[in-house]
């Protein structure tokens, strides 16, 4: 039986108009080993809102060294764009006596959308024109498709002791 490795993913959606989706979003992780199933990211209540963020674990079998991120969806839903805004994915292997914790972080680049600006936590004045990291899947703006290369932001292991 293959070895299964379990995946955090920490998603958020940025926090401009419009950036949330009503679409159903899959990711797929891509290893030098293969890749896996196409995996649709729900949990009870509204995903992906404007400025919302969440935890996605999932467990799949081993697929090697991370080396892409898919993700994806379905153009479904009243407002079908969704804006990435960031991203971050966590995992652990053992091997013998040593964990191996890694995490990832894309490159994803900067956009630019309409906000409103908070003041004493209430939403103040006119919508402005501001720079956000994240990135558009939305088919007007690039494609609801997306594969992100691997940038490794750390690793760390951890020696256990045989007692």
């Amino acid at each position: 039986m293959p070895e299964k490795i379990k995946y955090s993913l920490f998603i958020a959606t940025a926090n401009i108009r419009d950036a949330g989706t009503d679409a159903t979003v899959k990711v797929q992780l891509i290893g030098e080993k293969g890749k896996s199933p196409e995996i649709e990211l729900n949990k009870p209540g509204n995903d992906f809102e404007q400025g919302d963020s969440d935890i996605y674990d999932i467990e799949i079998d081993d697929i090697g060294d991370l080396q892409q991120v898919r993700f994806f969806h379905d153009n479904g839903g009243a407002q079908p764009g969704w804006c990435l805004g960031h991203l971050a994915i966590r995992w652990m292997k053992e091997e013998g006596m040593t964990i191996t914790t890694q995490w990832w972080s894309p490159e994803l680049g900067n956009v630019t959308g309409t906000a409103l600006l908070k003041v004493d936590g209430s939403l103040f004045g006119l919508p402005q024109q501001i720079t956000v990291t994240g990135v558009w899947l939305a088919r007007d703006s690039g494609g609801i498709d997306k594969t992100f290369p691997l940038r490794t932001d750390g690793r760390k292991e951890h020696i256990i002791p045989l007692f």
